[in-house]
């Protein structure tokens, strides 16, 4: 059975961890979506 790619790996410089394929960098720019319409909702 093939095993799953990582969608993100660790940082070689810094704390943390970054995309290393397509579906990470789309978890990154729907979390930066869902930030700036959030942002824009006045309550």
């Amino acid at each position: 059975m093939n095993h799953p790619r990582e969608w993100f790996q660790p940082k070689v410089v810094g704390i943390g961890w970054s995309p290393r394929t397509w579906e990470g960098w789309a978890i990154i720019g729907s979390v930066i979506a869902i930030g700036a319409l959030v942002g824009r909702v006045n309550l």
